[in-house]
Parts: C-alpha cells; sequence; structure tokens
C-alpha cells in the first residue's frame, strides 16, 4: 500500500476492452494491478470479444445491441471472478439478472466506494444504440471521478488506425475540441460531449502493457491525455 500512497488521482473509471478476456493470464494481470489500490475505482467492462453491435446492419442493430449487452454482463461474471483472487468486488448491472448480479444505482456504487471496494459495471447503459463508452462516460459524471481511463490494446490515440497505416500519427496530448472536430476514433461522440461538458480528462492507453495503469495515476506520459 505505501508504494501507492502517493497517487496523484484519488478516483476513476477505467473502460476494459472485451480483447482482455481473450487472454486468462492478462485479466488476471490487470486484477492484480487494480485490486488493493487505495483509491475509489469502477470497472466498465466492454463486451467486443463476443460481439459488436455496431458492425450489424441496420435492419438487425437492435438484436445485435441487445446482445452485446448480455456479452458485457457475461464478461463482468468473468471479471468478477477474478477479482475475487485478490479482494472483495462489488458488481452492477444495468442488466440485473436477479440471483446473478445486481441492479446498478449510483448510491450502490458510492457505497462500494466508501468501502474501498472495486466495482465492476456491466450492461453498458442498459439501453440499445448507446456504446459501452457512452456508458463509462455517463458511470464517470454520475460518480463524479477525477479520471476516465480507457484501456485499449494500441498506445493511444493515433492520426488514423495504427494497425493498418504504419504512418499514422500518435498524439500524446489533445483537446476534447480537436478530437471532436477531427473525428478521431477515440470514444463515440455523446461519450466524449459528455466528458467535455463534464471537463474529466481521459486517457486513452494501452493496458496489455504491465504496469500502466498504475503509471497514470502518478501522471507519468503513458497513452493520450485528452482534456
Amino acid at each position: 500500500m505505501s508504494e501507492d500512497s502517493d497517487l496523484k488521482f484519488n478516483s476513476f473509471v477505467l473502460k476494459i476492452t472485451g480483447e482482455v478476456f481473450r487472454s486468462p493470464s492478462t485479466l488476471n494481470r490487470i486484477c492484480r494491478e487494480i485490486a488493493h489500490l487505495p483509491v475509489k475505482r469502477a470497472l466498465v467492462v466492454g463486451g467486443g470479444n463476443l460481439i459488436r453491435g455496431r458492425t450489424a446492419d441496420w435492419e438487425k442493430r437492435l438484436l445485435f445491441d441487445r446482445i452485446g449487452l448480455l456479452s458485457t454482463v457475461i464478461n463482468g461474471l468473468l471479471l468478477e471472478e477474478t477479482l475475487r483472487r485478490y479482494c472483495d468486488p462489488f458488481h452492477l448491472s444495468s442488466l440485473p439478472i436477479p440471483g446473478v448480479v445486481e441492479g446498478y444505482s449510483k448510491e450502490k456504487a458510492e457505497g462500494a466506494f466508501l468501502a474501498c471496494r472495486p466495482v465492476i459495471i456491466s450492461g453498458g447503459t442498459g439501453n440499445p444504440f448507446f456504446s459501452t463508452d457512452t456508458a463509462c462516460a455517463l458511470r464517470a459524471v454520475e460518480l463524479k471521478v477525477e479520471l476516465v481511463m480507457k484501456g485499449t490494446r494500441v498506445k493511444g490515440v493515433y492520426s488514423k488506425d495504427p494497425e493498418k497505416f504504419r504512418n499514422a500519427k500518435f498524439y500524446k496530448e489533445l483537446t476534447y475540441e480537436r478530437v471532436l472536430r477531427e473525428r478521431l476514433e477515440v470514444m463515440d461522440q455523446t461519450a466524449l460531449l459528455l466528458l467535455a461538458e463534464a471537463k474529466v480528462p481521459l486517457v486513452v492507453f494501452d493496458i496489455f502493457q504491465e504496469g500502466n495503469i498504475r503509471r497514470i495515476l502518478n501522471k507519468e506520459k503513458v497513452g493520450s491525455w485528452i482534456c
């Protein structure tokens, strides 16, 4: 605990990409990093490893989005089980399933914060047509956290897809205004507008690189910082 006593942020929401759930060892390592951080923390779960609603034809979007919401609950359960090796997490879902996962409320999440329990949030916003990025921004604003982190499989924000274009330019720092104006692929527009209005900084980073979460909480220059 002593090595964490000088962390620069006291609260955060972390969006965990569904890609993490393809690797049990990666998931275990991330849980180990998060478990004993002495800060308020919420973990919003993606479901892209199972299904991506936005890739469906518009006629099937409602169905695929509903399946996508359920996939985040599945990943949330996996995250909960893994975290239990190290701490006592509290799993809440915008799609409650009696006997499996409780329904989300701001008050329940804040109660877990006070008890120093990491909060897992699945089920997106509970509505189709809204991404888990929007859910992440919404929960961050509701819970009044100091920082949002979006964990991805690339270093941060680029001018274009770095996995397709070798000449893609990496951005260390950006404003929300520029991200929105240039329509950079960071989060969907709804999420970005919400975070910009609430003035919550966002860091996009490589979650597969060990130690990055703590480095960000110490304000080290990891990933792309947006404010």
